[in-house]
């Protein structure tokens, strides 16, 4: 999973390099990722419900008719829905585009774009289906190379393309999501669905009860994250642009790290809760650990050498030097809430172990809230600084509340703050190797490319061997756990 994940943010990165070549920050770049946004914000109603939901009532579900019926019921009660918000948001599009409004250009072209990716829509919500049946299979891999496989494809016309179009880029992205769910149909050939709507169905109520509060929070969730976005674009051209290459960047973090972690636990998080909580908040203490344990050094490495991966990326054709300062600080900024996203993330994986989507859902609207009041009332003051840092300090605070009112539910987690010392450690290591890492580089002379190949060895290295020093005990008994649970 980790080389088929390197793997995909890798082609990821060719073809965003390829895109910051030809278009830089451009305004075309401006609406292509406030297209992605808005559309993606369709799908991501559902998706969330789909990993929650449906995965815990795989993994439980039985033979009998009534389960199948609830099963087939909520599948396409999901996929009815999705088809007819895309309907409803492409004949929307139509009208803006015809109205004869006087449109800037950036909403001109993104409007353009979301026509074309509003239909990509659909097949992301039917993958991510066919993915959650693999994963209750322990196949984790299957999806990772369809996933793999659509983004080479996502990122072939950009690449060969003499001259090519921000149009073109969004219509091979729709088609990829297409191969991808063409893929994973094929892999799941034969599995047990077919359309149906037996809404009276008692189990299928159930699962509609636990999606409500996740809905609402996806929906809650998209707001802000669209008020997020159109605000950077209201402060100025070219700020979403640089958020969104920023955010490449952190992605690979969060795909590599958080994301495939979260993906191969759940499935085992939700049986152990379901049998002994205790053993559930040991596992839980561990995966923390293990995830930010490579997440803050990640952190730190950002901070010193940034810049030279921002500029090994993208700094070439319309993406200049300017470009590379601006993107790597804002990808800083944006990184300095991941730890507290990783604490969040598991403690919100518990909750729906325990089949409670409501407590996560309340804990972000309220968030959420609070996000939007402080960038209104601070934006004017502090400009993009605060678009790029609330959310990132709301993540840690997110998180840090959904653990305390966890403990309220199911009693001490951590009584020995195992935790917090090891947390304490990481920082420790991490700044070590930040300091050393800082200090040869400003003590040596080389191209940028060559002194991050360098320090990205040493810093490897010197935080490898801190973690052996400091730590071996908790990858030997994540170990240990690993096997008890087999």
């Amino acid at each position: 999973m980790t080389l088929l994940t390197i793997s995909i943010q890798f082609v990821g990165l060719v073809k965003n390099i390829f895109i910051a070549k030809e278009f830089g920050v451009s305004t075309e770049i401006d609406a292509y990722n406030l297209a992605n946004t808005y559309t993606v914000s369709i799908t991501n109603l559902a998706i969330p419900a789909i990993i929650i939901v449906l995965i815990p009532f795989l993994t439980k579900r039985t033979g009998e008719l009534s389960m199948q019926e609830a099963l087939n019921t909520y599948i396409s009660t999901i996929l009815l829905s999705i088809s007819l918000l895309v309907v409803v948001g492409i004949g929307s599009t139509m009208f803006f585009l015809q109205s004869g409004m006087q449109l800037s250009e950036t909403m001109r072209w993104t409007l353009l774009i979301i026509m074309i990716l509003n239909v990509a829509q659909i097949f992301r919500v039917l993958s991510a289906i066919l993915t959650a049946f693999r994963q209750v299979d322990n196949d984790f891999i299957t999806p990772k190379v369809a996933t793999l496989c659509s983004t080479i494809f996502s990122g072939v016309y950009v690449v060969v393309a003499s001259e090519p179009s921000i149009i073109g880029v969004s219509i091979f992205l729709t088609a990829s999501f297409l191969l991808e769910c063409i893929l994973l149909a094929i892999k799941n050939k034969g599995f047990s669905f077919r359309f149906q709507f037996q809404w009276k169905n008692l189990a299928f109520r159930q699962l509609m009860r636990q999606t409500g509060p996740v809905v609402f929070n996806s929906i809650v969730f998209q707001i802000s994250l669209i008020f997020s976005m159109t605000l950077a674009g209201f402060l100025g051209s070219g700020y979403v642009a640089t958020i969104g290459y920023a955010n490449q960047m952190v992605s690979i973090i969060q795909a590599l790290v958080i994301v495939n972690i979260l993906t191969v636990v759940y499935p085992t998080l939700s049986r152990i809760f379901s049998k002994q909580i205790e053993a559930g908040k040991q596992l839980f203490i561990q995966y923390v650990t293990v995830a930010n344990m490579l997440v803050i050094p990640l952190l730190v490495g950002m901070v010193v050498v940034g810049d030279l991966l921002t500029a090994l990326l993208f700094q070439r054709g319309a993406f200049t030097a300017a470009d590379t300062t601006q993107v790597t600080f804002f990808m800083v900024m944006i990184s300095i809430g991941l730890p507290g996203l990783v604490l969040r993330d598991f403690v919100y994986r518990v909750y729906f172990c325990l089949d409670d989507t409501r407590t996560p859902s309340r804990i972000s609207v309220i968030t959420i809230g609070v996000n939007i009041l402080l960038l209104l009332c601070l934006t004017p003051i502090f400009g993009i600084y605060a678009v790029l840092l609330i959310p990132s300090i709301m993540n840690i605070v997110s998180g840090l509340v959904a653990y305390r009112l966890l403990e309220k539910r199911i009693g001490k987690i951590d009584p020995k703050r195992t935790l917090v010392k090891q947390h304490i450690v990481m920082l420790l290591n991490a700044s070590v190797m930040g300091t050393v890492l800082y200090l040869l580089r400003i003590h040596w002379s080389l191209t940028s490319n060559v002194a991050f190949l360098v320090l990205v060895i040493i810093g490897i290295l010197i935080y490898g061997l801190l973690v052996g020093m400091t730590q071996r005990n908790v990858i030997r008994k994540l170990k240990n756990k690993g096997v008890s649970n087999q």
